[in-house]
């Protein structure tokens, strides 16, 4: 697990920096300056939601549901396979129960970022002429659900980070 971790961990930045790049570069200035939606870590309701499927062109609505689409399922994968590792390295030692546990707040950043990406999925093939706000106020909920999965893990790998023993 420990020599896996870095190259896992390697392709989660790669691929999220490559979003990054396509995000400012393409995605971005498509929309008329408005963040892709899953960047809006805090959510977003209907009208935004509304007003970005207006503001975005076609070029960009290919990339966002082409380039990012694959980049971002490499990104999520290695990404909640790094948070799970990096939990289950930190906790050797520790017993079964704990180490099973830690296995849920990553499968679940996984299952809320995959959920969140088919729903914004679908909003884009809808588009502004197809709009259903009740697919807006799920796609924020994934993405809510998202940003708060990571932080528990985050806020696991400190706990346990902090609680290792001492090697002298």
């Amino acid at each position: 697990m420990s020599r896996l971790l870095p190259v896992v961990a390697a392709l989660a930045t790669a691929t999220f920096l490559l979003m990054g790049w396509f995000s400012w570069t393409v995605l971005v200035p498509a929309a008329g300056g408005q963040l892709p939606l899953d960047a809006r870590l805090a959510g977003y309701d209907g009208a935004a939601v509304l007003d970005y499927l207006r503001a975005l062109d076609d070029g960009g609505r290919g990339v966002y549901l082409l380039e990012m689409r694959w980049l971002d399922a490499a990104f999520m994968a290695s990404f909640a396979l790094s948070l799970g590792l990096g939990l289950q390295i930190l906790a050797r030692g520790r017993g079964r129960l704990l180490r099973a546990l830690l296995v849920l707040p990553p499968l679940a950043y996984f299952c809320a970022d995959w959920a969140e990406n088919a729903v914004v999925r679908e909003l884009l093939l809808r588009g502004a002429e197809g709009f259903l706000p009740e697919l807006a106020a799920w796609a924020s909920r994934f993405t809510q659900a998202k940003v708060g999965l990571v932080l528990i893990c985050v806020l696991g790998l400190g706990a346990l980070w902090r609680r290792r023993p001492c090697e002298a």
